[in-house]
């Protein structure tokens, strides 16, 4: 199943001429052109494009981590001016605490909860991102792929409106970073989270995206924002698949996507 905007309900985010510009010394360079965009609740959407571009500057203004030069940022009508627990960040390095076992990590953002309630969140998670029978292991003593799973289970536990993402599984091997993309996208069918995930890899938009946004070399500037519409699992030796993935290549100026 993937999520198309409903034109008939308010997007979930709603960017509108957001631009960043940073001063090095006597000399300002500009990060990020105009950008509008929506996005709708319940979409994964993957922003795509080689490095320097402006993706994680974008998502970072989106989280409210960074200070927009213009434009604006709402979610469910709000500014986006500051950080927010109702939206989450997941990071490339992990950003677990080494001290702390793979359920304690869990567990870090829920200090509000009953003691019940806590424990039975976490045991969900440790379940839903198939941690069981590491849940008392360290950072230290597990792989780097199962980092990640207790990352994004830390960040799923506290029931977020928005998860945002930046290149989650960039710093792990290829067929870790296969199986972490499966995850993600399992546990997103399950809980229909909104989710803006950057990343420059073509085939990780395909295999999870309802839409890729596709961003230009500095200045970043959405080029075009391609609707997926493959029903999933998603088959990357299909006719359809093999189009999208051309026109992406494309679109980022690779020839056949070699």
């Amino acid at each position: 199943m993937t999520v198309a905007p409903d034109p008939n309900q308010p997007p979930k985010i709603v960017v509108r001429g957001l631009t960043k510009r940073f001063r090095r010394g006597n000399e300002e360079f500009t990060a990020l052109d105009p950008v509008d965009l929506d996005v709708a609740q319940g979409e994964l959407v993957c922003l795509l494009g080689p490095s320097g571009c402006g993706k994680s500057t974008l998502l970072n203004l989106l989280a409210g981590f960074d200070e927009a030069s213009g434009g604006t940022v709402h979610i469910d009508g709000e500014a986006v001016r500051t950080p927010d627990p109702r939206r989450v960040f997941v990071f490339q390095e992990y950003g677990i605490f080494p001290w702390a076992t793979v359920r304690e990590n869990i567990a870090l953002g829920l200090r509000r909860r009953s003691e019940s309630e806590r424990h039975e969140i976490v045991e969900r998670y440790i379940d839903l991102v198939g941690l069981r029978g590491f849940e008392n292991s360290y950072p230290g003593e597990i792989s780097g792929g199962m980092k990640q799973r207790v990352a994004v289970a830390r960040a799923l536990a506290v029931s977020p409106e928005v998860v945002f993402m930046d290149e989650p599984f960039g710093a792990l091997d290829s067929l870790t970073r296969l199986s972490m993309r499966q995850e993600l996208r399992r546990i997103w069918q399950l809980e229909r989270l909104t989710i803006v995930l950057v990343t420059h890899d073509v085939d990780e938009a395909l295999q999870l995206a309802d839409r890729v946004v596709v961003m230009t070399s500095r200045p970043g500037r959405i080029a075009a924002t391609i609707p997926v519409g493959l029903e999933h699992p998603r088959e990357p030796l299909s006719p359809a698949y093999g189009t999208l993935r051309k026109q992406l290549f494309g679109l980022l100026g690779v020839v056949d996507g070699v």
